[in-house]
């Protein structure tokens, strides 16, 4: 059974984090298999929880699009390179397949045969010097023919000889198939010569004399000679007649809405998947794309598609944890949805615990304390409420942490170093895209003790969104600034629309920036304000 993906949003900030974590530990503690992921880099102060703790960095995911590995049919029928023309063409008639993958011994991909190929080798095949010029072996030989061997010890592996009828008596050579019927006498005079298997073709009801123990082989084959001789180039190795064709091939972790259009464009109707070691895992049609597996997911911290991870439309998502707002969430199936008025995601996912039950072990309970006091900025943020407080202390207590305060002050402190940091990652740190009365917005916001070190950089900050409000079109680009120790914010507005900030907070903007005292709440203190000074645009 496929594990349940749990992650929070895109530029993951510390509550996203912990709150997978701790989610998956869970549901893997009620029975259900889980894995937390994340959607892009962890910040400084999300490494610094997470190295205290000892807890390990979530895996990346980057997308969880139908890939060929979820599909629920693929024909797994393939053609090896000693299989018979005719094993090779009982095998696609049975499958209904006009071709196939060829593997090598170690099911490896070794090119692609269509019923045309055999056709056209049959038409062409030229009966002289036949197991000269087309590889194929003893075992091949007499699964084709039928054969029953009524004396001798049949070869096994590569036919080295070549074939010759009874008429041939003088060219015969030591090592070669010689086919001949029970009408002509000369078998052991074609022992003596060297046959290294003679097929005699004859009446279900004829008699043959089995020969004296030797070297060669005597079968019979139940049929006239004129059927028996084209049977026999039907046991011809499909590697003597493989050419070196181009065609497409996929691996299983391909993504299906990327290879649809290449199956549509291409005139090849049957497609190969190889897996990441280079054995082949199947062979897939068109129409095999419309049914797959869909990945099973959890999201935390979010619940816009816009935030989440791409290809979230080919999931089976089971359940939403969040503290935000829901703005246009559908689902084609009900989900479970937890969400509640308060200050971080890991305040509800401590409540689940309880639910089921079971109290967090004492790293698990350290990540979820260190996301309320990340979120809620030591409680000083207006969306801190009073359940996130009682939580955190009861947290504090099972993480043994006495002085949770003096821990929170360090672990923002960590996180808030920028110095290292370009302009381009300060802006993707945590942004957020929004619409408001039919215009596009979108709001980074970092913390700091050092405001005037992130403004030192003022030029560059512009010159980076500007560059993303042409890619984006969006109307108005806000970083928000949040000084952790003075409990406010300095923003930077650009784009067509700044007055939003201006009307909105009733502020002036200088030089593009400006501070809002009290301000630290994005989801609180600037996304309504932004969006009721929206009306009437």
């Amino acid at each position: 059974m496929e594990p349940i993906l749990i992650f929070g949003h895109k530029n993951p900030d510390t509550d996203s984090i912990c709150s997978a974590i701790a989610l998956a530990e869970l549901k893997n503690l009620t029975g259900e298999q889980a894995i937390p992921c994340r959607l892009g880099d962890i910040s400084k102060e999300t490494e610094f929880v997470l190295k205290h703790f000892g807890i390990e960095t979530p895996k990346l995911l980057k997308t969880v699009s139908g890939q060929i590995s979820d599909l629920t049919h693929v024909e797994k029928e393939v053609i090896s390179l000693n299989d018979s023309l005719k094993g090779a063409l009982n095998t696609m008639t049975k499958e209904h397949f006009s071709s196939l993958p060829v593997v090598g011994a170690n099911r490896e991909l070794k090119g692609m045969i269509h019923v045309s190929d055999i056709a056209n080798a049959y038409l062409g095949i030229d009966y002289t010097d036949l197991f000269k010029n087309y590889h194929t072996t003893y075992e091949n030989l007499i699964s084709v023919l039928k054969g029953e061997i009524i004396s001798g010890n049949y070869p096994t592996g590569k036919i080295e000889g070549n074939l010759k009828g009874v008429s041939d008596l003088k060219t015969i050579k030591p090592g070669d198939v010689v086919v001949t019927t029970s009408m002509i006498n000369g078998i052991d005079d074609l022992i003596q010569l060297g046959a290294k298997v003679i097929i005699i073709c004859c009446n279900e009801n004829d008699i043959i004399d089995p020969r004296p123990e030797s070297d060669c082989a005597i079968m019979r084959v139940n049929g006239p000679l004129f059927k028996t001789i084209p049977l026999i180039s039907q046991s011809i190795s499909i590697s003597s007649i493989l050419g070196n064709e181009a065609f497409y091939s996929f691996k299983t972790e391909d993504f299906l809405h990327e290879i649809k259009a290449i199956m549509k464009e291409s005139q090849q109707s049957n497609f190969p998947v190889v897996t990441t070691e280079g054995e082949v895992y199947g062979t897939i049609r068109s129409k095999n794309l419309i049914n797959f597996t869909k990945k099973k997911v959890i999201l935390v911290d979010h619940n816009e598609r816009g935030q989440s991870v791409d290809g979230l439309q080919d999931a089976r998502i089971l359940q939403v944890v969040d503290h935000h707002k829901f703005a246009n969430f559908e689902t084609e199936e009900p989900v479970k949805i937890n969400a509640e008025t308060v200050g971080c995601t890991c305040t509800i996912v401590y409540d689940l615990f309880k639910d089921a039950g079971i109290t967090p072990r004492k790293e698990i309970a350290g990540i979820l304390l260190s996301a309320i006091l990340s979120d809620t900025l030591l409680f000083k943020s207006p969306t801190c409420t009073e359940k996130d407080i009682k939580v955190a202390k009861e947290l504090a207590n099972l993480a043994g942490l006495e002085n949770f305060e003096k821990y929170g002050m360090d672990m923002l402190i960590a996180g808030t170093s920028l110095g290292d940091k370009t302009p381009h990652e300060i802006l993707n740190m945590d942004m957020k895209e929004f619409t408001m009365s039919g215009l596009k917005v979108a709001v980074a916001q970092v913390n700091t003790v050092d405001v005037d070190g992130v403004l030192a950089k003022q030029g560059e900050l512009e010159e980076v969104m500007n560059k993303l409000i042409e890619e984006r079109n969006y109307n108005l680009f806000l970083l928000v600034i949040t000084d952790i120790v003075k409990s406010g914010s300095m923003t930077l507005a650009l784009g067509s629309h700044p007055s939003l900030v201006e009307r909105g907070f009733n502020a002036k903007l200088d030089n593009n920036v400006a501070w809002l005292d009290g301000v630290v709440s994005r989801k609180k203190q600037i996304i309504p304000f932004l969006m009721a000074a929206s009306q009437g645009i």
